[in-house]
């Protein structure tokens, strides 16, 4: 019986963030519209309308945030807005089954 030996795999050492931060900043905007639609399914239209408003700005300034060198900060704050939001609008939801 022959025994494969492992091929070793091809270690890039270039590192480009860019197309990276452009896929995280795609899935950011999706789970904020999905955000805003559920604030407007339960009442909260003005939270609703706020979290298009960034969706809207970060898809408008993807680009610029890839490439900055800020553009991780940005990402980290947008990541935790989700994770509030979220957090607040699963709260509210619950509470809207119960009553």
């Amino acid at each position: 019986m022959k025994v494969r030996q492992p091929q070793p795999r091809s270690v890039t050492t270039t590192h480009d963030p860019v197309p990276q931060r452009l896929l995280v900043i795609s899935r950011y905007v999706e789970n904020i519209r999905r955000l805003a639609r559920l604030a407007d399914r339960i009442g909260r239209s003005e939270l609703g309308t706020a979290m298009m408003e960034v969706a809207g700005c970060m898809e408008r300034m993807s680009n610029d945030i890839a490439v900055s060198a800020t553009g991780a900060v940005i990402l980290r704050r947008a990541a935790r807005l989700v994770g509030t939001v979220e957090g607040l609008l699963e709260r509210q939801a619950k509470l809207a089954v119960l009553h």
